[in-house]
């Protein structure tokens, strides 16, 4: 055997060890393992928020980013307050409004049930959504008087002021500083 056959021959190429050890950028300049676990963290997060659990952020009132708060709108219209909230894909017998204590309450509740047979496999679905919203509202309304109304998804209500609380409005001038 030759002593030739046994050194490795040497190119004009540098060696692994000559290389730094660099890892290859992608595009996107980020780690695809921590965006794979970013994205599993917020599938997991969004399933979670669905059971309206309190250790998870859910449930609360201090959660403004709670998906299962529907979106209200509060205005003083002069001579009643109106109450404007957002309920996509409910129906009007889904909807419970109530007043307690100075405070509007909205509820919601949806079910749905589906059953498809096909090809020999039964496939059975059931989704499940509550939502429940309470919206302080100021002295000085007749809430015997009160009207509410639903179309397309959106649910407005409208309570009026007493005689009193529409005279006790007081306006002042502003003027330049």
């Amino acid at each position: 055997m030759r002593a030739t056959e046994l050194t490795p021959r040497r190119s004009n190429r540098p060696s692994r060890s000559d290389r730094r050890d660099v890892p290859a950028r992608r595009e996107g300049g980020g780690d695809p393992l921590g965006a794979l676990q970013s994205e599993i963290n917020r599938v997991f997060d969004s399933f979670w928020r669905g059971f309206d659990l309190p250790m998870l952020g859910g449930g609360g009132a201090a959660d403004l980013g709670n998906e299962n708060l529907p979106r209200v709108d509060v205005r003083d219209a002069g001579q009643a307050i109106e109450v404007v909230a957002e309920l996509p894909g409910m129906e009007p017998g889904d909807i419970e409004v109530s007043f307690s204590d100075g405070a509007l309450t909205i509820r919601g509740e949806k079910r749905s049930e589906r059953e498809d047979q096909d090809r020999g496999y039964v496939i059975r679905e059931c989704s499940y959504g509550a939502i429940e919203r309470t919206v302080p509202l100021p002295d000085g309304i007749d809430f015997d008087a009160a009207q509410a109304s639903f179309r397309n998804g959106v649910l407005t209500i409208t309570i009026p002021k007493t005689a009193d609380a529409q005279a006790a409005v007081r306006r002042i001038q502003v003027q330049r500083g």
